[in-house]
């Protein structure tokens, strides 16, 4: 039998009904510091989820979680400690195993589906995965000065990538047809 994950809240399909149902689920403090040393936190104080359920049918479940998150993170500029919080929503498709299909190119305006095994869904697992996806890969606290041309807004990087086409790029080539002697 595989391993429960750290924030496990197992939801049975049959429970879900033909009107759907409401859901709130909240991670313990000993759920919160496995989460945390999972996703290489120095804490998480708060991990919670409000779910809108539905049944689609067939075993598939949609699902719209809105997401609450409290945590302690490391910034990447001063390497000192600060606490964040994040809320936002998000829309999952749950799908039975032997239903779900992994296409060659991920569709980056489809809703996720995550496959599951059995008769219950892990609203739980759903979360962190969300929050995980959600984190900033370089976080910064908010009171620390960036250096200047570190992070580049859209309108200065569209900029400096009109700048840069004009100029003529040497061709990799190019270097070897003079270590060569002009002969390549």
């Amino acid at each position: 039998m595989t391993e429960k994950p750290e924030f496990y809240r197992p939801l049975a399909v049959r429970r879900i009904g033909m009107l759907g149902t409401d859901m709130t689920v909240e991670a313990t403090p000993d759920e919160c510091k496995k989460v945390a040393r999972r996703l290489g936190l120095q804490d998480v104080a708060l991990l919670r989820c409000r779910y809108r359920l539905k049944d689609d049918g067939r075993g598939v479940v949609t699902a719209e979680g809105a997401l609450a998150v409290r945590f302690t993170q490391t910034c990447v500029v001063s390497m000192e400690a600060f606490e964040d919080m994040m809320a936002g929503s998000f829309v999952v498709r749950f799908v039975p195993a032997c239903q779900f299909v992994e296409g060659d190119a991920p569709d980056m305006d489809a809703i996720d589906e995550i496959p599951y095994e059995g008769q219950d869904v892990d609203l739980g697992e759903a979360v962190v995965e969300q929050f995980a996806l959600d984190l900033e890969p370089y976080p910064h606290a908010p009171d620390v000065v960036l250096p200047p041309g570190l992070i580049m807004d859209e309108d200065e990087a569209e900029q400096h990538g009109l700048e840069e086409e004009p100029e003529k790029k040497a061709s990799p080539f190019a270097g070897l047809a003079r270590w060569r002697g002009g002969n390549a």
